[in-house]
């Protein structure tokens, strides 16, 4: 079996409109040819056909001529090009065609009415259309036509339409009798929190998405076992993500692309290749004005610091109105297709790791996001680097041997923890990993339901736990014998504090002055009686291992403030509890640097990436790096190359044991560093 999707890959989606009927081919497969593509997402079915199917409920393209068969042109013109088809299904919705013959396969909110947008009908999970007619497209299509992957858009439950309009909880007959069935309960009427029946809710969806999704691969897999499948979970054959504004974000989050990578690269345990779609355009309602070409590269040198295919997204064919970024883009697209070879069969060489409760964020804190994200900034601004450990890997047989290999993980935002996984962590810690822990941690079960206890054994707090709901106004105050990097005798603390009972043979760390006045001016003076002796650290040796514990939000509080102490206890701990990096950059700021290793030679690719465009939700072009440094560790024998800058990298030893240094050329967006073992790069 040809299992092309394990290697690397340039991937451009075209997403097309009715309009798009009439393209040809040849032109398109040449057009992705010359932008580098060696993989393509094209149309095939769902809400429309872009074929002549023969399934009564499957609504034809009505712009196509005739029987006209555009996915077996297509297929036949890209296969000849040499570019690999992934055939896109938007299985979501129907047309109203299929809402008349089946209402009943269709969502339905509080008041009864389907949710509509522009004639489309939104599919209910367990409805006939998701459950029956989806089946029978893929029957039809995958007997019919080569195709080499599949992805499906949009699929399972949504909670917002295309204009970001809320979709009620769907309440259709189906949904009604499921859930009942499932957990004695009614239906929540709403997403609030403050539902109480909503945590089962979610669990109803990710059960039923996950028997649909099986559903899907088996019967996939029946047709055709040679293909590849996207979108299915922990279970897929290549992971496909995409990156994009959203209006109903309030602030973009600049790293989301280099996010999205390393959080694929943990599911995918290494051994599944990923991609993110950049969307070419801005949102949404603005589908032809696109983002600049320097927002692009920083999000394309990202994904490829991160071990992701470069992956673009168009709007029907690549000749768009807006073209601004299409230059730098193709240049990544060609850098990538010059050293393909490298790119393949990387691991990270990362010895820190930042762990990524999904299940927190779904069903625990409203601050898990921020805090996870503020533990991410706070070391990427150290110029740590760093991988992420996605929760789904902790009940995996092969966790503990999988994760020996960091010194240290990172756990910010992790309210939400199973049993399995506490106990996973705690072998990994006794083998002798250490744990940075930081708030709220595993004071949730896997549901959101609130415990009284830690879960984690390992953690040096015995008992049950308190939680003071508010430290504005406190402070930590930093102990004379652990000062941090900066001239600083406190440190500003919002948010809960987890008070808990430190567990004999722990030390304590700092600690914290209570809520003080802060106002009138004439009343802010320190307070003898906020003194107290919570600490603001404990710490303490597990097995083999280390557990150092910050029972408040540091994490969120640098991701909302950005302050230094916030930054400086982070990162501090951090170096303290992990070993010396293979690499370290000197000489420049406002920088990703991420280092892998190929497998196969053993020759290693760093990527230096420069954020200093950086403006608000966007990006301008870098402020170029000059007379910046690499300290490497155990690179003799090897030689160097800049891949950007197409030029030799010379190192030399710097008197120290086993550290050599090299210097670098002027480093713009982005800068590929590629050591080998041997011979001279050329």
């Amino acid at each position: 079996m040809n299992m092309w999707w394990q290697e690397p890959q340039r991937i451009v989606q075209t997403n097309l409109r009715l309009v798009d009927a009439t393209l040809d081919p040849r032109l398109l497969a040449q057009q992705l040819r010359d932008f580098g593509a060696t993989a393509m997402l094209f149309n095939v079915g769902g809400i429309f056909s872009w074929y002549p199917s023969g399934l009564e409920l499957q609504a034809p393209n009505p712009l196509l001529d005739g029987d006209r068969d555009l996915v077996g042109e297509m297929v036949e013109a890209a296969h000849a090009a040499g570019i690999k088809v992934i055939g896109r299904y938007d299985l979501s919705k129907g047309t109203r065609t299929a809402f008349d013959k089946h209402p009943d396969w269709f969502c339905r909110g509080l008041d009864g009415k389907p949710f509509v947008y522009h004639g489309t009908y939104q599919a209910c999970v367990n409805g006939g259309w998701y459950r029956a007619q989806s089946l029978e497209v893929m029957r039809e299509t995958l007997s019919r036509y080569p195709l080499d992957g599949l992805f499906f858009n949009r699929f399972g439950y949504l909670r917002t339409d295309y204009s970001f309009n809320k979709y009620d909880v769907c309440r259709c007959d189906n949904c009604l009798r499921a859930f009942k069935a499932f957990s004695g309960m009614d239906l929540p009427m709403t997403y609030d929190p403050s539902e109480p029946a909503l945590s089962d809710y979610l669990r109803f969806q990710d059960v039923t998405s996950h028997e649909l999704r099986t559903e899907f691969r088996t019967l996939i897999k029946s047709i055709r076992p040679d293909i590849a499948i996207s979108n299915n979970g922990k279970h897929s054959d290549f992971f496909r993500g995409e990156v994009n504004r959203r209006l109903d974000r309030n602030k973009e989050w600049i790293y989301h692309s280099g996010e999205q990578a390393r959080t694929y690269r943990s599911m995918g345990s290494n051994r599944i290749r990923y991609s993110s779609a950049l969307t070419h355009f801005v949102d949404f309602p603005w589908r032809y004005a696109s983002e600049s070409g320097s927002l692009q590269s920083l999000r394309l040198a990202q994904q490829l610091a991160n071990g992701a295919d470069p992956h673009y997204y168009f709007m029907g064919e690549p000749l768009q109105p807006d073209r601004e970024p299409l230059d730098e883009v193709k240049k990544i697209f060609d850098l990538h297709a010059k050293y393909e070879s490298r790119y393949a069969d990387l691991e990270s060489a990362a010895s820190v790791a930042l762990y990524q409760s999904a299940k927190s964020a779904r069903f625990g804190s409203s601050q898990s996001t921020c805090a996870f994200r503020g533990a991410y900034q706070a070391l990427m601004d150290a110029g740590i680097g760093f991988d992420v450990v996605h929760d789904s890997r902790a009940v995996d047989a092969d966790f503990v041997a999988w994760h020996q290999c960091y010194d240290l993980i990172v756990l910010p935002g992790t309210d939400c923890m199973s049993e399995r996984e506490a106990q996973a962590l705690d072998v990994y810690v006794e083998a002798g990993g250490s744990l940075l822990v930081i708030g709220d941690v595993g004071c949730r079960d896997e549901n959101g339901g609130e415990l009284s206890a830690f879960r984690l054994k390992s953690l040096p707090v015995a008992g049950e736990f308190s939680r003071r709901e508010s430290m504005r106004g406190g402070y930590m105050r930093v102990d004379a014998s652990n000062l941090l990097s900066i001239d600083t005798d406190v440190v500003l603390m919002d948010g809960p504090y987890y008070e808990a009972t430190p567990k004999a043979g722990a030390k304590t760390t700092h600690t914290v002055q209570l809520p003080q006045r802060f106002g009138p001016p004439e009343l802010c003076y320190a307070d003898p009686e906020c003194d107290s002796s919570l600490p603001g650290m404990i710490s303490w040796s597990f097995g083999k291992g280390q557990v150092s514990y910050l029972p408040w939000q540091v994490d969120a509080l640098y991701f909302a403030h950005c302050l230094s102490p916030h930054r400086e206890l982070i990162a501090g701990q951090v170096k303290a509890m992990s070993g010396p990096a293979i690499a370290e950059l000197s000489g420049a700021s406002r920088v990703e640097m991420t280092v892998q290793r190929q497998t196969t030679t053993g020759d290693i690719l760093i990527h230096i990436i420069n954020y200093s465009g950086q403006s608000g939700n966007g990006c301008l072009e870098p402020v170029t790096i000059h007379g910046a440094t690499l300290n490497l560790r155990n690179f003799e024998g090897m030689s160097g190359k800049a891949l950007v800058a197409d030029r030799p990298v010379a190192l030399e030893a710097n008197g120290e044991d086993g550290i050599f240094v090299a210097t670098l050329p002027p480093i713009g967006t982005f800068e590929v560093l590629w050591f080998t073992a041997g011979a001279e790069v050329s």
